[in-house]
């Protein structure tokens, strides 16, 4: 089964109404999840019947677009949800796999991912459980080389399985391909394009908040580098100030990034 990465979702944003009516896709996925609807975009107010796959079942639920008055929010994005009833067959199924969140007040670390399948109006539902994630004995740089590289042996294949970060390397593989994609594979600090002369699309994710110390793999925790950018990063350990958008280097040294249109 063919599947591309739509979005993420942390339980501890939207715990309450998760379980008992679903959940919210954001403005910025709705383009890009209509591609895998049999009709296109959603009008405004529609409807449209879709299924979830989760724990080994299909669910049919509904994908809508909220009817608000136009006239009175002329400037209101589109809303779109994907909704069950408490009473529904998936409502009590997430409640069971994700019974942490359900039944604890605190953060837990759970959250799930959702991916487009080969059939149309047919999406992939896949939890996801911090407490369950093992970070491998490697540095965090061959880490991250691990969850972005296209092409991994047998051996580094079974090492991310034993270590159940395959589901974490689907999701790195899709939006770093469209980070790069966004910056023309240009480095964000230098600007460069670094294989542009050879024919080549070159350039590399840097998790700005160590991957193996923060299990953040949100597009606001990455950034695109060329491959000097990304080393030199991983060797000096600078510290990046989000507010300024630089990194700030043990030696003094400041660089600041020179193309950003997602942090």
């Amino acid at each position: 089964m063919s599947e591309t990465f739509l979005l993420k979702k942390d339980l501890k944003d939207i715990r309450l109404s998760f379980f008992e009516r679903g959940f919210a896709i954001p403005v910025d996925k709705q383009e890009t999840l209509s591609r895998y609807l049999r009709g296109g975009t959603l009008r405004h107010g529609e409807k449209h019947p879709i299924k979830i796959l989760l724990g080994g079942k299909s669910f049919e639920v509904i994908l809508r677009s909220v009817g608000f008055n136009r006239k009175n929010h002329p400037n209101h994005s589109e809303i779109w949800q994907i909704n069950w009833k408490a009473v529904d067959a998936i409502s009590t199924t997430v409640k069971k796999i994700f019974s942490r969140s359900y039944n604890d007040s605190e953060e837990v670390g759970e959250y799930f991912a959702l991916y487009s399948t080969d059939a149309p109006d047919t999406f992939y539902f896949e939890p996801i459980f911090k407490h369950m994630i093992l970070i491998p004995q490697i540095s965090e740089f061959a880490l991250e080389n691990l969850l972005a590289s296209p092409q991994l042996s047998s051996r580094e294949l079974t090492l991310l399985e034993d270590c159940n970060l395959l589901t974490i390397r689907k999701m790195t593989l899709s939006l770093g391909a469209e980070l790069k994609r966004n910056y023309d594979y240009r480095c964000q600090i230098c600007r460069q394009n670094v294989g542009e002369f050879y024919g080549v699309d070159l350039a590399e994710c840097h998790h700005i908040e160590p991957f193996s110390q923060s299990l953040n793999n949100d597009t606001a925790n990455l950034i695109i580098l060329c491959p000097n950018h990304h080393r030199i990063i991983h060797a000096a350990a600078p510290t990046f100030d989000r507010k300024r958008k630089l990194y700030l280097y043990p030696n003094g040294c400041t660089e600041t990034l020179q193309l950003n249109e997602h942090l």
